[in-house]
């Protein structure tokens, strides 16, 4: 909650690599990795922050598939229930260019804090 009061910053290298390290960690550890790395970018224009966080996350999913299958702890049943997903994904992705231009700056910045506070809440109480 003390970054709804912090000023503007302008995070440096080391800002985005611990950011980067503890969303790998907490992704990894409990599901929920985007508050840390939706944190360092949150006084960057909206369009910065939404493409950022989402190609991270595009990667990290990407990279633990990658661990899921060559650890053999994925089965193809479950890789068949993702795909069913993806109609969803590219539904909300193509709905998503209806609303993206009505979130500023401020507005995105507001949502990344709340969708941080919610996450770590219910960390601690699931």
């Amino acid at each position: 909650m003390v970054t709804l009061l912090a000023p503007s910053f302008s995070p440096g290298r080391a800002a985005f690599l611990t950011a980067g390290a503890v969303t790998g960690v907490t992704e990894t550890a409990t599901g929920v990795g985007g508050p840390p790395l939706a944190l360092v970018y949150q006084h960057s224009p909206a369009p910065v922050l939404r493409s950022t966080v989402a190609v991270c996350f595009l990667a990290g999913e990407l990279i633990s598939l990658v661990v899921l299958l060559a650890t053999e702890r994925i089965r193809a049943e479950q890789l068949w229930l993702a795909l069913l997903l993806l109609p969803a994904v590219v539904l909300g992705a193509l709905l998503s260019r209806f609303v993206h231009h009505r979130l500023d700056g401020r507005l995105m910045r507001l949502l990344v804090q709340v969708f941080a506070i919610v996450s770590g809440v219910v960390l601690l109480f699931a």
